[in-house]
C-alpha cells in the first residue's frame, strides 16, 4: 500500500496526502484556502463533489468507492479521508498565494491632479474590508459605476501599508468612460470596486536573493511599478533594482521625484527617466530612446533577471522580443499584457 495516496483537485492540481487525514487538512498543509466552519460534518460548508477513488468520511458516516465515470457525490472534506487517490471538485478553493476576490464600496478620501492628465485618487477602505480584503503588490482592481459600466486600474500602493488604496488615473477629453468616472470621483462620497485582480505581482517573501529586479513603466503603468517598488522597500530587499519609466514627453511624467528619493536612500535603487519624443520636449536634458531600446543597451544578458512591466501591448512585446535577443526566458517576464491580449 502507498504511504501517501495524491487527491487531483478541480482536474489541475495534485496534492499528497497521507492515509488517515482529512481531505480539508491535505489542502490546507499544502498551502490552499477553501471554506469551512465546524470541522465535523454539521455545518456542511466544506461540501466536496468526488469524482473518483474511495474515501472513508468520519460523519456523517460514509464509505465509498467511485470509478471514473460513475455519477459524483457530495462528501465533506473536513471528515472524508481518502482510502486511495481520489479526485475532487471545491467551488471558490484558493490555490496558494491566490487571494479572494471581493466587492466593497469605499469612501472616496481625495482627488488631487497631478499634471494635465493625470489625477492620483486615494480610497478608504471600509475597516471590515481591510480586515478581510488583501492584494499583492503590482495587483489591480476594477472601479465600477452606478451604471455597472467598469474599468481596470493598477493599485499604485503597497500592501505593507495603511487602509488607503491610491489609484492613477489618466483622463482625457475624448475618452468617455475616463471623464465618466472622474465626473463620479469628484463628484461622490464612495465608489464601488472590485479586487484584487492579475496576475503580475510579486512577493518580497518569495524573491531569490541573486535576482536582478527590472520595474518597467510606460505611462500611467507607473502605477503599478510603484506598488511593487514600495513593497520591495518596505521588506528591505537588498536585490538590485531597476526601474525605468519611459514618457512621450518629459510633461507625462507625474511624480518623477518619488523614484529619485528612493534612489537616493537607496543604494540598490537605479532609477532611469526616458523620453521617445525629445523635440517635443524643450529643455530635456534626460535620456531619449524608446523604452525597450533603453532597458536592452543597458543589459550584457538577461540570465537573472526578473522584469515586471507595464504599458501597452506593443511597448511589452517590444520589450519581450528584444530582452528575448540576450536570453531573457519569457517566463522570467511579468505583465498583465499577456493575459488580456495574448499574442497569436
Amino acid at each position: 500500500m502507498s504511504d501517501r495516496f495524491t487527491i487531483t483537485v478541480n482536474d489541475t492540481h495534485e496534492v499528497s496526502a497521507e492515509p488517515g487525514l482529512p481531505i480539508l487538512d491535505s489542502l490546507r498543509n499544502a498551502g490552499f484556502t477553501m471554506r469551512f466552519s465546524c470541522r465535523n460534518g454539521v455545518c456542511e460548508i466544506c461540501k466536496t463533489t468526488l469524482l473518483a477513488g474511495s474515501i472513508r468520511q468520519r460523519y456523517p458516516e460514509l464509505a465509498l468507492q467511485l470509478e471514473a465515470g460513475q455519477p459524483s457525490s457530495q462528501i465533506f472534506a473536513c471528515t472524508a479521508v481518502p482510502c486511495s487517490d481520489i479526485q475532487v471538485r471545491i467551488k471558490g478553493l484558493l490555490r496558494p498565494g491566490e487571494i479572494q476576490v471581493k466587492e466593497l464600496v469605499c469612501d472616496i478620501a481625495s482627488v488631487e491632479q497631478l499634471n494635465e492628465e493625470v489625477y492620483r485618487v486615494r480610497l478608504h477602505l471600509p475597516v471590515t474590508g481591510r480586515q478581510a480584503t488583501e492584494f499583492h503588490a503590482g495587483q489591480y482592481l476594477e472601479l465600477i459605476l452606478p451604471d455597472e459600466r467598469r474599468a481596470a486600474f493598477s493599485i499604485g500602493s503597497a500592501p505593507d501599508f495603511s487602509s488607503d488604496i491610491e489609484l492613477h488615473i489618466r483622463c482625457t477629453p475624448e475618452g468617455e468612460l475616463s471623464v465618466a468616472i472622474m465626473d463620479h470621483l469628484k463628484n461622490s462620497p464612495s465608489v464601488k470596486i472590485e479586487l484584487p485582480k492579475g496576475e503580475c505581482y510579486l512577493e518580497a517573501s518569495q524573491l531569490a536573493s541573486d535576482k536582478v529586479i527590472v520595474l518597467a513603466a510606460a505611462s500611467t503603468g507607473f502605477s503599478q511599478i510603484k506598488s511593487i517598488a514600495e513593497h520591495l522597500l518596505a521588506n528591505q530587499v537588498s536585490n538590485p533594482i531597476h526601474i525605468y519609466w519611459g514618457a512621450r514627453v518629459e510633461a507625462d511624467f507625474y511624480l518623477e521625484k518619488l523614484p529619485l528619493q528612493w534612489a537616493s536612500e537607496h543604494t540598490n535603487v537605479h532609477v532611469h527617466l526616458v523620453v521617445s519624443e525629445p523635440g517635443n520636449s524643450p529643455g530635456w536634458s534626460g535620456r531619449s530612446a524608446l523604452l525597450p531600446d533603453a532597458i536592452v543597451a543597458d543589459f550584457d544578458h538577461f540570465e537573472n533577471v526578473e522584469i515586471f512591466t507595464s504599458g501597452s501591448p506593443g511597448m511589452v512585446y517590444a520589450l519581450l522580443d528584444a530582452c528575448e535577443l540576450k536570453g531573457l526566458n519569457e517566463v522570467q517576464m511579468h505583465a498583465d499584457v499577456f493575459a488580456y491580449a495574448p499574442r497569436k
